[in-house]
């Protein structure tokens, strides 16, 4: 009615709500992305925020789920199982406490990374081999070549042959010319790394044998008319006689 009672103070707490733009992020397949929101720029990110997800799954990708359990960051693994560019987008619910923020959207570009056998070539001494990968991935299984892949690769050195060298600089194919200079049977051992882009795949094995040819000088022989002649190439100096 009338009567007046002494003020008292309300004092309200107001909790900040994280709010975050929309944000996109490239990796490579068989790479973990990783998302860390920062404040600014229109971004509100309080200290201790945390992320929950649910992602719209992509079948040419492995590795993305759900997350139910509160999260520092957004983050995880995926394998694109094809030599194209995929993305996955995952749907995240930022939270400072009980306070949930509008959820936002991540977009990820997942890059294919080459992955490729172990392969074999048979050459003849003097002959050049050249491998080139080619894309049989079906279902995630095979190799995943991208296109515009390249080769770098170091060789384990066959003191046997010769033309074998490391290649820093990225080849379309992995090529070289090898010589034989004994009379047995060679293995080169190439190790291959491909690279799509920025992508480094795992690196792979080459085996190359190489197999000797023959390569026998002039010879001269002295015989008496009507006699018997008889010749045998036999390895050593500069013959060589499987």
């Amino acid at each position: 009615g009338n009567c007046v009672g002494s003020p008292f103070t309300v004092t309200i707490t107001v909790n900040p709500t994280p709010v975050i733009a929309n944000i996109t992020t490239t990796t490579c397949s068989n790479t973990s992305f990783q998302v860390t929101p920062q404040d600014g720029s229109g971004n509100i990110v309080p200290a201790g925020t945390t992320y929950t997800w649910t992602v719209t799954a992509n079948a040419n990708v492995e590795g993305e789920s759900n997350q139910t359990v509160a999260q520092t960051n957004i983050s995880q693994l995926l394998r694109n199982t094809t030599n194209t560019v995929q993305t996955v987008e995952y749907q995240v619910t930022p939270r400072l406490g009980n306070c949930p923020g509008t959820p936002f959207r991540v977009t990820v570009t997942v890059n294919p990374t080459p992955e490729i056998d172990n392969t074999t070539a048979i050459i003849c001494s003097g002959d050049p081999f050249t491998i080139s990968p080619t894309n049989t991935v079906v279902n995630g299984i095979g190799n995943i070549v991208p296109t515009g892949t390249t080769y770098t690769w170091t060789v384990a050195t066959n003191t046997n042959v010769t033309g074998q060298s490391d290649q820093a600089t990225g080849q379309a194919t992995i090529s070289q010319t090898l010589t034989n200079i004994s009379n047995s049977v060679q293995i080169v051992t190439y190790t291959v790394t491909p690279t799509s882009g920025t992508c480094l795949g795992q690196t792979f094995q080459v085996d190359v044998t190489v197999n000797p040819r023959p390569q026998v000088a002039n010879e001269t022989i002295s015989a008496c008319s009507n006699a018997l002649i008889s010749y045998t190439a036999t390895q050593g100096g500069t013959n060589i006689v499987p």
